[in-house]
């Protein structure tokens, strides 16, 4: 038998659903004997009875100067059902006309900077793997290398971010910090990655920065490990300009 909890699922409040079930079982009942088996107070009944009225999923009739109330066939919650649909397919015409002035004021200049933080290694994971998905072609990456290397080991490291970058053949240019000194060719074999190191002492990086596009992921490797993906133009523009003046520095 249909709880009156199914038909809750096609837009009818609680006690509608309760009215509307119990009229279509009983037939023709005044309001007080509805409020009575729905266990609603009566002026509650009332405002839920003229709201199904509306809805036209129930009618009244007068017999013996009483008002009956009774439940329209089930085919009106078809109907009530193709009503809800008209309204959301109107509703996403006007929204989808709104969209382009509604994303014109979200990216007016000077607004703020999206911001997504990410915690521990999985989220860090997360912030390659949204690089990579990407459509950049150049990666700017300035890199505390043996941070990095100490939370993802060179294997891994190659597997999740090196290996899927030239096979995708974006380009890449890294200043980089080690106590081993110089780890990395200045130009690898595919010519898609230039690294130039510098030195701890004078630049004692404690977090990892990528740059590309107009959006800056920041990379935490100890401690509180998380990334910070920042989207803001004017912000990875200044960064791509910092980076420029150490990389023809110490090019």
């Amino acid at each position: 038998m249909i709880n009156y909890q199914e038909l809750k699922k096609i837009g009818l409040s609680d006690k509608e659903a309760k009215i509307y079930l119990i009229s279509l079982t009983r037939g023709p009942e005044t309001a007080l004997n509805l409020a009575r088996l729905a266990n609603i107070a009566r002026p509650t009944a009332y405002v839920i009875i003229d709201s199904l009225l509306k809805k036209g999923l129930m009618s009244s009739l007068s017999k013996e100067k009483k008002t009956y109330y009774i439940a329209e066939s089930p085919e009106h919650l078809l109907s009530l059902i193709r009503l809800q649909k008209q309204k959301i397919s109107e509703a996403e015409k006007y929204f989808t006309r709104l969209l382009p002035e509604l994303k014109a004021m979200a990216n007016i200049k000077g607004e703020k900077p999206q911001v997504r933080v990410f915690e521990g290694k999985e989220g860090l994971k997360t912030v390659i793997e949204s690089i990579l998905k990407s459509k950049t072609k150049m990666i700017y990456s300035i890199v505390p290398a043996d941070e990095l290397f100490r939370l993802f080991p060179s294997k891994e490291h190659k597997g999740l971010m090196a290996d899927p970058r030239v096979n995708k053949k974006i380009k890449a240019k890294i200043i980089y910090t080690s106590k081993k000194g110089r780890i990395y060719k200045f130009k690898d074999p595919e010519n898609l990655r230039e690294a130039v190191y510098i030195d701890e002492k004078n630049f004692p990086f404690k977090c990892g920065i990528d740059i590309y596009d107009h959006h800056l992921a920041f990379y935490s490797y100890k401690g509180s490990i998380m990334g910070v993906m920042i989207e803001n133009n004017d912000m990875a523009e200044t960064m791509k300009i910092i980076f420029e003046m150490l990389w023809q520095k110490y090019s």
